[in-house]
């Protein structure tokens, strides 16, 4: 039987602190924060597993990756504590997490993942990606609403499909993803509108 892991000790305070951060995250994007209200689900970091408490509730979507998708653990503290209905198709998801480990994979959920439409941008999905350091891996300049001039980051050990897709979304658009990644505890985010130079 699985063991059920404390989430917010407090709830309301803590859900508004991580939110306030996950704010400042997305308005000035390549901005680390950290989340240190909530520990892992299993094999789920601390990091994605915060963003969900505080974005996620019984109406998103969720499709997870491979990996957490077998890990009971994961699972049963995400239906306990979140209850968000999980989803097997990414195209159908609202929110994504895709663990390290399954990074081999992202193509394909890049490609299924809803972009939103020109009636509902909004719609586009946010995808939380795990990544192994925001200290070293991938180098990559951020431009656009939010940075004043460019600001430069380290992204980790991403794929290479992940950084074509980096590299060649149209930030102009309203259309597209927004992209959470998580290291641990610490996060920054690269919403739709953020130009990515790599």
């Amino acid at each position: 039987m699985t063991t059920i892991t404390t989430a917010f000790a407090d709830a309301v305070h803590d859900s508004q602190a991580c939110f306030r951060r996950l704010l400042t995250a997305m308005a000035e994007p390549g901005t680390r924060v950290q989340l240190d209200r909530a520990h892992a689900f299993g094999a789920m970091n601390a990091g994605a597993v915060q963003v969900l408490l505080t974005l996620a509730d019984h109406h998103t979507r969720l499709w997870l990756s491979p990996a957490l998708q077998a890990d009971t653990a994961t699972l049963d503290n995400l239906r306990f504590h979140v209850g968000a209905p999980l989803v097997s198709d990414p195209a159908q998801a609202d929110f994504a997490v895709l663990a390290y480990q399954d990074t081999s994979g992202c193509e394909a959920v890049l490609e299924a993942l809803p972009a939103g439409t020109e009636e509902y941008p909004d719609q586009g999905a946010t995808l939380v990606l795990e990544t192994d350091s925001l200290d070293q891996g991938v180098a990559a300049v951020l431009s656009g609403p939010g940075i004043p001039g460019q600001r430069s980051v380290c992204l980790g050990s991403l794929p290479p499909a992940l950084v074509r897709w980096l590299s060649e979304r149209d930030p102009r658009s309203p259309l597209g993803l927004d992209l959470i990644l998580v290291y641990e505890r610490e996060l920054i985010a690269i919403p739709r509108s953020t130009q990515v130079e790599v």
